[in-house]
């Protein structure tokens, strides 16, 4: 039998963890930096981080890309406890 599937705000609030940890995993850069980078506006990476905003699909996809991780991963593993 499988796992429990998430919750669609139990996967937000994944995300959010995720796009944090992965970011300042990667050199710390800033929220703004990365925005800039991937051509998001400045305080998307915040809110998305802040689980203020919701990401379309397309953001989702750039994100996943952009920290070498699949989307399923992204928005269903907690990424931080990976070695």
């Amino acid at each position: 039998m499988g796992k429990t599937p998430l919750t669609e705000p139990e996967m937000y609030a994944l995300l959010a963890k995720n796009l944090s940890y992965l970011r300042k995993s990667q050199g710390g850069l800033s929220q703004k930096t990365v925005a800039r980078i991937l051509h998001l506006p400045p305080k998307t990476i915040m809110n998305y981080e802040n689980c203020r905003a919701t990401p379309l699909a397309y953001a989702v996809l750039k994100l996943a890309d952009y920290y070498g991780c699949s989307v399923e991963d992204l928005l269903t593993k907690n990424l931080t406890e990976r070695k």
